[in-house]
């Protein structure tokens, strides 16, 4: 277990002594594509880490559609907030492909948090998430082509192996707009496909865009 907390960036050159005693509270498991890991409006002790794998957090719309709202990766954390607060999980989230997974159980970690380096590390990493949460909101302003250009430059990790109908719904367009401006791109060789990830491959072209 100490070898998986040492893939988890929260827990990144932490010695072997605490790493031990925090896998002591923490449990490994295995998921599946489209696996939940747990759903809005829970509330538990744990937060969780990816050892392989991503993880898509989202909203349900009223009508039961599935409202994308951040991914995760490999070394990421996720649920930590909610813990921190003491309250439920404001969104769901499930796995998006065969990943591996720590639970940690908050309840026993929380007396190291206020201790560096966990505490250092936790305040840089909320406060990259509501900067990214601020940037994301930019995109209303635009229309559809330099919403995905913007999201482009500024959130390449969206397009790391993510579904297309999801990446349209977080960009609050319709598929055939999006794989429309895509194919735009593709052909003025701005942007590839590689290992069904969307790269970048002419940035300054991509800039250009939104001027």
């Amino acid at each position: 277990m100490i070898e998986k907390l040492k893939k988890i960036s929260l827990f990144f050159n932490i010695e072997d002594k605490i790493l031990e005693e925090i896998s002591s509270f923490s449990h490994l498991k295995k998921y599946n594509p489209d696996e939940i890991i747990f759903y809005e409006g829970e509330k538990d002790k744990y937060f969780y880490g990816i050892v392989t794998g991503s993880v898509l957090m989202y909203d349900i719309d009223l009508k039961g559609n599935i409202i994308p709202k951040n991914q995760f990766g490999c070394g990421d954390i996720f649920g930590l907030i909610s813990q921190i607060q003491n309250r439920e999980y404001c969104l769901s989230a499930k796995s998006e492909s065969d990943s591996e997974i720590i639970r940690i159980d908050y309840t026993k970690f929380q007396k190291f948090i206020s201790n560096p380096p966990f505490s250092d590390r936790i305040i840089k990493m909320l406060s990259n998430q509501i900067l990214q949460e601020m940037e994301f909101n930019k995109l209303q302003k635009y229309d559809a082509t330099k919403r995905l250009v913007y999201a482009l430059l500024n959130f390449p990790k969206k397009f790391i192996r993510k579904k297309k109908y999801l990446l349209a719904k977080e960009l609050n367009m319709s598929p055939e707009t999006l794989s429309r401006i895509l194919s735009k791109l593709r052909n003025e060789e701005i942007i590839c496909y590689c290992e069904k990830s969307i790269k970048v491959i002419d940035e300054e072209k991509l800039k250009n865009l939104l001027n």
